[in-house]
């Protein structure tokens, strides 16, 4: 008579545990599919809205630039300029002046005003803010004007870690004549004129963000003047 032969409890625990492992791995992988996929859309959305946050921030603390000499926004409020130990740098620093600054410039004293910035971009660390306040203790420079004594006292806000590009655009050439049509350029760099060693202000600048495999570009308008609704000058408060 043929007898069946039935498995051991030692082969059905085993092909238990077997089983549990691959069940176990299986749902891991599951879960850890399901998470990227819900936090996906997430992070990218972060993304999208630091990278919209930088250039509101910078659009709105431009819009409220002014000059410093006379405090007014209908002259010009938007400069080229090395702040001190940075006089070795090829291309000097987009510059610009704050009478009232947003909270994001606080040093020890409580909330900085009066206010001078630079915008400083460099390859492979982001975008920082340089500045520092009038209340510091300044020494006059060479031009009258009132400068730190010291790098150490220049304050560094980061901005964006994830700022990866700037380019400098100009609307026409300064030799353009009244009869040319000016052509917008685009240029990875300041424009220096050859004969006279002065770079000039560009229009806007265009930023780009990296991160990851996404790219994000967003346009600044510089505002080297600014002129009241009515376009003649600027209108009293």
């Amino acid at each position: 008579m043929r007898r069946n032969r039935a498995f051991s409890l030692i082969e059905v625990l085993l092909a238990l545990a077997v089983g549990g492992i691959v069940l176990m791995a299986a749902s891991s992988l599951l879960v850890t599919i399901s998470q990227a996929w819900a936090n996906r859309p997430a992070t990218r959305n972060a993304f999208d809205a630091h990278v919209n946050g930088v250039a509101h921030f910078l659009t709105a603390v431009l819009e409220e630039a002014t000059n410093p000499k006379d405090g007014s926004k209908g002259t010009e409020v938007v400069e080229l300029d090395r702040p001190v130990g940075f006089s070795d740098r090829e291309d000097p620093l987009i510059k610009f002046y704050l009478r009232e600054a947003p909270p994001l410039f606080y040093w020890p004293h409580g909330l900085a005003n009066r206010v001078h910035a630079y915008f400083q971009f460099d390859e492979g660390e982001g975008f920082y803010l340089l500045w520092y306040s009038e209340l510091q203790e300044l020494e006059k420079s060479e031009s009258g004007e009132l400068k730190l004594e010291d790098e150490d006292e220049l304050f560094r806000t980061r901005i964006s870690p994830y700022l990866d590009e700037v380019y400098y655009c100009y609307y026409g050439n300064e030799d353009d004549s009244e009869d040319d049509q000016p052509e917008w350029q685009i240029e990875s760099s300041l424009e220096e004129n050859v004969e006279s060693g002065k770079f000039r202000i560009p229009d806007f600048i265009k930023i780009v963000f990296s991160w990851e495999e996404e790219e994000l570009e967003r346009t600044i308008t510089l505002a080297i003047k600014k002129q009241s609704p009515s376009g003649i000058g600027e209108e009293p408060k």
